[in-house]
């Protein structure tokens, strides 16, 4: 037994009779059972500095010890809405206003801390495969054209958009000789989706390597994949972690072809229908699809013919989870004049991407990039149906406050 002095939030206080109330004080220390004397005179899920003993516990199996209370001093009163009656409200729009309250729940907490764990130990893989860790600019002017919907803001009298991807600029790092380099961030979609999977801001792992080949960061993603998945305990099994099917867009299209679905035709999108229709067909939860159109891949990505399907396919590798794609990456380009040649497929002015154009110039090594939406995957790999449980304050159509 120790005497100590304890400050902390007091939860789920329960009434024993007159003499007693059970509650639970969680502090910077851990969680500790508390016994007060008699009924507490503060609102429920107030901070409040409390004195007592601290002993084996007698009346908690959860708790190892228990506090014996025999002083307290409020320090800051709780409000009318708590926590507990939070957990009885399913999570809607209902919820956002009160974030603060909301992320009190073990649950809510459990999770963020999943994820922000998660993004460490992202970080420490990537630091281990000899990857720098860099910064982009969140603000970006011409080299954010592109046919994804932008979000406009205004830089001083000058139009410029929210950051839509970072990979260019990470070619520009290495063209400085930072040879393999990567950055969790968040990136930002203008577009009118209204899904649950759906937001407005998301963060993302995106890498780019010299001299590192497709095969090589498909199985760097791999390792991301794996290390998110078992730092969250998933419900994946191991065997499809283990080996993970690659198959091309043209398989897709005669996969879905002989499947109970609307079947994907050569030159369209893949739709979610079009990939769980695979995943059902492979009986795996992962699989990766390669060789997409050509056209379907942004200008910066290398593109080669292909005559076993008469058409040009990208360079590229697209990992999905099911019906969802959480991993998009590839080859890049690499040659001025080849990526002129792609600006003008997509209908893109070259003069916005003079900068870029400048950095290609200068000589750049072969490139290899990808990027993963970690919110994607770390729902998937926690089995939440809505994304926005693991942002604390999400942004989509609709929702901006707080």
């Amino acid at each position: 037994m120790s005497q100590v002095s304890l400050t902390g939030r007091v939860y789920g206080l329960r009434p024993m009779g007159k003499r007693l109330c059970f509650g639970t004080l969680r502090c910077p220390e851990g969680e500790y059972f508390c016994v007060f004397p008699g009924r507490p005179d503060f609102p429920a899920e107030s901070v409040v500095q409390v004195h007592g003993t601290l002993r084996p516990s007698e009346r908690s199996r959860q708790f190892a010890q228990e506090l014996s209370v025999e002083s307290y001093a409020l320090v800051s009163a709780g409000g009318t809405l708590t926590s507990a009656q939070l957990k009885q409200v399913p999570y809607s729009k209902a919820v956002l206003p009160n974030q603060h309250v909301y992320m009190r729940l073990p649950e809510v907490r459990r999770r963020l801390l999943h994820k922000w764990n998660a993004i460490r130990d992202i970080r420490d893989l990537m630091a281990g495969e000899s990857f720098v860790e860099v910064q982009s600019p969140r603000i970006v002017g011409g080299m954010a054209d592109g046919a994804t919907m932008k979000f406009k803001v205004d830089f001083f009298g000058t139009p410029a958009s929210l950051s839509l991807s970072n990979l260019l600029f990470h070619t520009a790092f290495v063209a400085a000789d930072f040879s393999s380099v990567f950055e969790v961030a968040p990136l930002f979609r203008a577009d009118l989706n209204y899904s649950s999977q759906h937001l407005s801001e998301f963060l993302i792992l995106e890498a780019t390597a010299a001299y590192r080949s497709r095969r090589d960061m498909m199985r760097l993603s791999d390792r991301v994949v794996r290390s998110v998945c078992a730092g969250v305990d998933s419900h994946i099994p191991e065997k499809h972690l283990d080996d993970i099917p690659t198959v091309t867009y043209h398989e897709v299209c005669a996969i879905t072809a002989r499947a109970d679905t609307a079947p994907l035709r050569p030159g369209g999108k893949i739709k979610r229908y079009h990939a769980q229709a695979v995943a059902e067909h492979l009986d795996r939860t992962l699989f990766w699809v390669v060789d997409l159109p050509a056209e379907h891949k942004a200008f910066f990505s290398s593109t080669r013919y292909e005559p076993t399907v008469d058409a040009d396919v990208a360079d590229d590798f697209r990992l999905y989870w099911e019906e969802i794609d959480i991993v998009d990456g590839g080859e890049r380009v690499t040659d001025p004049h080849r990526l002129r040649e792609r600006l003008a497929e997509q209908h893109l002015d070259p003069d916005h991407f003079s900068y870029y154009l400048e950095v290609l110039n200068s000589g750049v090594p072969p490139l290899t990039g990808f990027g993963l939406g970690i919110e994607r995957l770390l729902a998937k790999a926690m089995g939440l149906d809505n994304i926005r449980q693991l942002v604390p304050f999400p942004r989509f159509v609709g929702h901006l406050e707080p």
